[in-house]
């Protein structure tokens, strides 16, 4: 029997995730237990195989504490955090081209910040304003580029952070996309654009969508298969 935990909510559809090896149900508030676990049954062979693929991959999770390392752009960064007058973001090399993502807290938060928890709250916040700033610039920039190859336009661009995916497209031709995009190499943000762009075509993952993602991304599966193998390091919770 596969273990999993339940989250209910307003949604109207049960979904399955896999999280750092763990089986995340999200369901409609309504909906029954046992219709629940006849669906693990009958997904068990899917669950399965992604948990095993998720147990392979090098746990690389980030605390945000000093010295911790996540990714950015598809690099590996170590964390420094620090203190002045005025708070701010800013990525530094060392002798050895090692690059460090410096958080800079203001100075007349330092006594509050002597607990770890909160301390490591405001690192993580203050990560998430420079990618959703990052993302603010890089990602319109290469929808319209993408948009002009694909002759694909959507309605609407917007910048927001998901629990669980990179990008979405709705029927009314919007694309929403993760700011935490920013953590993945540049080729693979290029592919989550194309893939939502393609969704404007076919809203749905049938053959024929994804043989439009190839026509315009040819190595999609590798794409993919970075986010797979580096998944640990890519989830986004507090510590």
């Amino acid at each position: 029997m596969i273990e999993y935990k339940t989250v209910r909510s307003k949604r109207k559809t049960l979904s399955l995730q896999v999280i750092q090896g763990k089986v995340i149900v999200r369901a409609p508030h309504g909906l029954d237990e046992g219709f629940i676990s006849t669906f693990i049954q009958k997904k068990s062979s899917w669950l399965l195989t992604k948990i095993a693929q998720q147990s392979q991959t090098e746990d690389l999770s980030c605390d945000f504490s000093e010295g911790s390392a996540l990714f950015l752009f598809g690099q590996l960064v170590t964390l420094h955090i620090t203190f002045a007058k005025k708070a701010s973001v800013l990525i530094n090399e060392d002798s050895n081209d090692r690059q460090t993502l410096t958080i800079v807290l203001t100075e007349r938060n330092r006594k509050k910040f002597t607990d770890k928890v909160l301390l490591a709250t405001a690192v993580k916040k203050s990560i998430e304003q420079y990618f959703k700033t990052q993302a603010e610039k890089i990602i319109p920039l290469k929808v319209k580029a993408y948009s002009n190859l694909t002759s694909l336009k959507p309605t609407a661009i917007k910048i927001r952070q998901y629990r669980a995916r990179w990008g979405s497209c709705n029927s009314r031709g919007e694309v929403s996309f993760n700011y935490l995009l920013m953590m993945l190499p540049d080729d693979v943000i290029d592919y989550v654009v194309i893939h939502e762009l393609c969704h404007l075509q076919h809203l749905n993952h049938s053959k024929d969508f994804w043989q439009l993602v190839a026509k315009y991304f040819p190595n999609y599966i590798q794409a993919k298969q970075w986010t797979i193998t580096h998944q640990s390091a890519l989830v986004w919770c507090l510590p």
